[in-house]
């Protein structure tokens, strides 16, 4: 009978002010509040203790008594308009994504007339999806490929033959090294002793490795002019030119040919032989190249459907996703140790970089909707293997701090799984 009663005074003004935001008003009667009050006197009673009366049985005139009628009646009110709002966004089927902005009229007239603006779900109409399409590409590794990695893992390791030669790009390097300013007084925090580096890979600044190149083992060079970068992540240095003192220790030639089978037990600490060693390798980078077409194929069809997507994203989202950037990018330590020379690095000003973070999210949002109505148009579902996977990543989330409801962290990722699983139809595909 209740429900029938407030169905019937339900307001029916709702208007669409974007596509993501709507207009509404509605009714609060007197008989609303009546029950509402009901409900909160049930509720403050509770806590209520009066002397001759068990906990949470005290009549409703000695629980206005001690907890006051002011406060009764403003949380009566509210009650009703939270009741009404969440019976207006079910009744006509509403999706808010933010909390409403109500206005209520005269309190002193009933029925209190309420307004408001709320952000609302957005319609996804994902275009013409179906044109677009993905074939997935053959990926060869060649031989050379692996002798690269296997020698980066190397250079990582410290492994490689010594040699009398000079020095050339790409030799491992283990150097002293000290800096001093034009009257030769020595400069802190520029030495080093028998400092390891690979030559040309941009580990050292680029005068002192060209400095390095060519020389010896045992040969020692003095008043190099190095000159600090104007970005140098330490303003004192930033700019500055200094005169080096360099002495190199060795130089050792990182070469696949002589890797042996004791350095493969240093690297994988298991025995293994340069065959097998080699082949584990050549799958890893046969994967990691695939991964990297995978990633390259999904980006390129995820700009087309921007360009066939229409939603008029809630503006909230875009200003969550913004906020959430910044707060990561000011707590990253370059930020904290200097937020006046880390914005003097990028070259750019904070407001550049929110009108950058709030283009990305709007596209990286705006290509989820596409997908995500995708999903559920070609009607992709997740088998009973699937979906254990989603509870089983939900639950990491959940023991790692990410998520705080589980059945929500469920939801969203086997959602991200629908996602992939179509994708990975659409890229596999034939066209």
């Amino acid at each position: 009978m209740a429900r029938h009663y407030i169905q019937k005074n339900m307001a029916q003004n709702l208007k669409k002010i974007s596509g993501s935001k709507i207009s509404f008003q509605f009714s609060v009667e007197a008989e609303d509040i009546k029950r509402a009050r009901k409900k909160v006197l049930d509720r403050l009673r509770r806590d209520v203790s009066l002397k001759g009366f068990r906990k949470g049985s005290a009549p409703d005139a000695m629980v206005v008594e001690s907890v006051g009628e002011q406060r009764v009646s403003f949380e009566s009110i509210n009650e009703a308009l939270e009741e009404k709002y969440l019976l207006f966004l079910k009744e006509n089927k509403i999706q808010p994504v933010s909390a409403p902005d109500l206005k209520v009229g005269d309190w002193q007239k009933m029925p209190l007339e309420v307004k408001g603006e709320v952000e609302v779900f957005p319609e996804v109409d994902p275009g013409n999806y179906k044109k677009i399409t993905m074939s997935a590409s053959a990926v060869k590794v060649e031989e050379k490929e692996v002798d690269e990695v296997i020698e980066n893992i190397m250079r990582e390791a410290g492994l490689g033959k010594e040699v009398a030669r000079a020095a050339q790009k790409g030799d491992l390097l283990k150097v002293d090294f000290s800096g001093a300013d034009n009257k030769g007084n020595a400069v802190p925090n520029t030495d080093g002793k028998e400092v390891p580096f690979v030559l040309g890979s941009g580990q050292f600044l680029p005068d002192l490795e060209k400095a390095c190149e060519g020389m010896k083992a045992g040969e020692e060079k003095k008043g190099i002019k190095v000159k600090f970068p104007s970005n140098y992540h330490s303003e004192t240095m930033a700019g500055k030119t200094l005169l080096f003192t360099l002495k190199l220790h060795s130089v050792t030639e990182v070469s696949v040919d002589s890797l042996d089978e004791k350095g493969i037990e240093q690297i994988t600490q298991r025995k293994k032989t340069k065959k097998e060693f080699r082949e584990e390798v050549k799958g890893m980078v046969q994967r990691n190249k695939e991964d990297q077409e995978k990633k390259k194929q999904i980006g390129e069809y995820n700009e087309a459907l921007l360009k066939t997507v229409k939603a008029d994203l809630p503006a909230s989202w875009i200003t969550k996703e913004v906020e959430m950037r910044m707060h990561e990018l000011k707590n990253s330590p370059q930020y904290k140790h200097d937020p006046e020379a880390f914005w003097k690095a990028i070259g750019k000003k904070e407001e550049d970089i929110k009108k950058q973070f709030a283009k990305d999210a709007e596209k990286n949002l705006l290509v989820f909707l596409a997908l995500s109505k995708i999903t559920e148009l070609e009607g992709i579902e997740l088998d009973k293997d699937e979906m254990k996977k989603a509870e089983l990543l939900a639950q990491h989330r959940m023991s790692q701090g990410q998520a705080q409801n589980n059945d929500q962290e469920i939801q969203s990722v086997a959602l991200q799984l629908r996602i992939d699983k179509y994708l990975e139809g659409v890229r596999l595909s034939k066209n």
